[in-house]
């Protein structure tokens, strides 16, 4: 378990997918779970460093894809936390609407897709989850998906990649809207912040 600031902790041994965690304004969250058979190793890595599963109160999910929700729902039976995720992301798990037509998103959602979590608290464009944390939608990627920002700590999800201490794209192939994930990798980029905390990227501080 990584301190990265004060309150914001990168979790060293998630599978797939970069995990976080959050301590802020009495609340104790934890960013993009990951892949089911990783989650007893996020377990004890927080045990490991003084740490219970047990203190989250909430799970933030960037977007929908397995490598980052698939163990939400079993992280919220096991703790009841409050779990947010975009609305459109929500309503591509429950098949309300398929996912976008792109040839990976065809081909994910057809290996797996995550389980919807309980205790599911629906975001729908910019939000405030609580004082101090903020939900940017971020929708190139995934319809729903949404980038979190705490204080001075930027939780990015697969909105971008991080190297040399600045924001860069993800591989188009992997956008549900590659223009607006331009878009969105503009907005991010230009905010002030010291950290970015990204999926598939080392966390590092901004230049």
């Amino acid at each position: 378990m990584k301190q990265l600031t004060d309150h914001a902790f990168w979790l060293e041994s998630s599978v797939a997918a970069n995990c976080y965690w959050l301590d802020a304004d009495g609340r104790t969250a934890i960013i993009d779970p990951g892949m089911t058979f990783g989650l007893n190793r996020l377990a004890r890595e927080l045990r490991a460093a003084g740490r219970s599963p047990y203190e989250v109160t909430d799970i933030l999910l960037t977007h929908y894809d397995t490598d980052h929700a698939q163990s939400a729902a079993e992280w919220q039976r096991r703790t009841g936390a409050r779990v947010w995720l975009g609305a459109a992301d929500a309503a591509i798990l429950t098949g309300a609407v398929p996912p976008p037509a792109t040839p990976f998103r065809r081909f994910s959602a057809r290996v797996a897709l995550a389980e919807l979590p309980a205790n599911l608290h629906l975001l729908d464009g910019d939000a405030e989850v609580w004082p101090g944390l903020s939900a940017l939608t971020s929708p190139g990627h995934t319809p729903g998906h949404h980038a979190f920002r705490a204080g001075r700590v930027l939780f990015t999800g697969d909105a971008a990649l991080c190297k040399d201490g600045r924001l860069g794209p993800v591989p188009s192939f992997l956008m549900s809207d590659t223009q607006r994930g331009l878009a969105d990798l503009a907005r991010l980029g230009a905010l002030d912040v010291d950290w970015y905390c990204c999926g598939h990227s080392a966390p590092q501080r901004r230049r």
